[in-house]
């Protein structure tokens, strides 16, 4: 019986953003003991933030991507290995050349745009169905928050129960690119809220932005931070009774350790995630954060510290509700439907 093994295709950089990255990482760690995860990126990714600890293999410049699925098949054994894709160049086109190779697929679709051929495809937003996506009648779907694209270590601390507190740290992270600076201008105005002390930032290797560093110089209750483990993560966003976010992945982790939460949306991909988290009544709704300014952020924050005791409480049950614990167990069944 041939070796289990999984191709994980994924690019991140300044220009694309880190996410499709990061969820790749998140499904690895869930994987890696019952299969052979082999990550496949372009050279022009952001490398700096890949795991040493995985296997990892760089698709040359030379190779455009209409061309990719032949240089995969000459390169990865199609029986041997099954693909799992995150990216928006994998569409329905690489997807019926991927497929017509002999490859399973799966694909991971956020936006429900393009006709998909993939074995299986995974959205975890709280409000698709299987009727948001075109695709193939051999295809299964992975949806909602019992498929989400969670690290190990939060989908543990998920389980646990919390009571809100008097807010008095908070946490910031607006992506590994962050295109609109909205870090600085959510500092900014967490500084301007006297009963706010301290400041934990979160900010990814790809942040372009020297403002920020210039404010945490400025400001002794600022800390930045770079490049965490999934421990280190976790250990700060505990000491913290605020968080102000988007609603991509980094959403889900917060609502996992569960704090109040300022979250909206600055590009298309997490506007779904957002009504999820929205209709489920996780978050104070923020909405579209490119209209943001530092007044609009302070707005938003007093409203969220001045909020009375039970919707508060409310919030953090509902984000218990989420997760379950089960999702690796999940993704194993229904991977395992593909061998």
């Amino acid at each position: 019986m041939q070796e289990k093994k999984i191709l994980f295709r994924a690019d991140g950089n300044s220009e694309i953003g880190l996410g499709h990255l990061y969820r790749t990482f998140a499904l690895i760690e869930m994987l890696k003991e019952n299969y052979e995860c082999r990550l496949v990126t372009r050279s022009d990714s952001e490398l700096i933030i890949i795991p040493k600890t995985y296997k990892v293999d760089l698709v040359p410049v030379s190779i455009y991507i209409n061309d990719e699925p032949k240089w995969l098949a000459e390169n990865y054994n199609t029986s041997a290995n099954l693909i799992i894709a995150d990216g928006y160049a994998f569409d329905s086109n690489y997807q019926k050349e991927i497929k017509k190779l002999g490859y399973k697929l799966i694909y991971i679709d956020d936006l429900t745009t393009i006709e998909n051929s993939a074995d299986i495809v995974i959205n975890h937003s709280l409000v698709v169905t299987r009727e948001h996506f075109q695709a193939k009648p051999y295809t299964k779907f992975a949806l909602g928050s019992h498929f989400a694209m969670l690290r190990p270590k939060f989908i543990e601390v998920a389980k646990k129960s919390k009571q809100p507190k008097k807010i008095k740290e908070a946490f910031i992270s607006f992506g590994g690119v962050d295109f609109y600076d909205l870090t600085s201008k959510a500092v900014e105005a967490l500084i301007n809220i006297k009963s706010i002390h301290k400041i934990h930032v979160l900010i990814g290797a790809a942040y372009k932005h020297q403002n920020i560093f210039e404010i945490e110089t400025r400001n002794s209750n600022v800390k930045i931070y770079r490049n965490l483990s999934e421990e280190e993560v976790i250990g700060v966003m505990q000491k913290c009774q605020l968080a102000i976010i988007p609603s991509s992945t980094i959403s889900y982790e917060v609502c996992s350790v569960k704090m109040l939460i300022i979250c909206g949306y600055f590009i298309d991909n997490q506007e779904l995630i957002y009504k999820g988290l929205k209709k489920n009544n996780v978050i104070f709704p923020a909405g579209d954060y490119t209209l943001y300014n530092i007044s609009k952020f302070e707005g938003i924050i007093n409203e969220v510290i001045n909020s009375d005791i039970s919707t508060q409480n409310q919030m953090l049950k509902n984000q218990k509700k989420l997760f379950d614990g089960k999702q690796k167990q999940r993704f194993l069944n229904i991977i395992n439907t593909l061998y």
